[in-house]
């Protein structure tokens, strides 16, 4: 019996356990992505009326970066979203990610 690890412990599950918590069918870049596309705006566009890069959209909705707060309440705004709920559900994910970083940086994560 070997008592070196060879590496993290892969666990396969359900498909969304493989996939990020940003670009889940609940979440919220997923929504405004898919009321982006409703109507009819390009990243472009709503990267400009916003005041921030196309790039920092294409990032969110793609589940590479964690949405600002201030981005979430402007896309509330725009798309007529209650901001209570765009609170609510952004704060349930932030304190969701910062858990999961603080597991795994305390090492309790095995």
């Amino acid at each position: 019996m070997h008592l070196i690890s060879y590496g993290p412990k892969i666990v396969y599950g359900q498909f969304y356990q493989k996939r990020s918590t940003l670009t889940r069918v609940d979440s919220l870049p997923h929504f405004f992505r898919k009321m982006r596309v409703h109507r009819n705006l390009t990243k472009g566009i709503l990267a400009a009326k916003f005041g921030v890069s196309k790039d920092y959209v294409s990032a969110v909705e793609g589940g590479l970066k964690f949405p600002s707060l201030r981005y979430c309440l402007l896309c509330a705004n725009e798309f007529g979203a209650n901001p209570n709920w765009v609170k609510s559900k952004w704060a349930h994910a932030a304190i969701k990610r910062f858990s999961k970083r603080l597991m795994r940086r305390l090492r309790f994560d095995d």
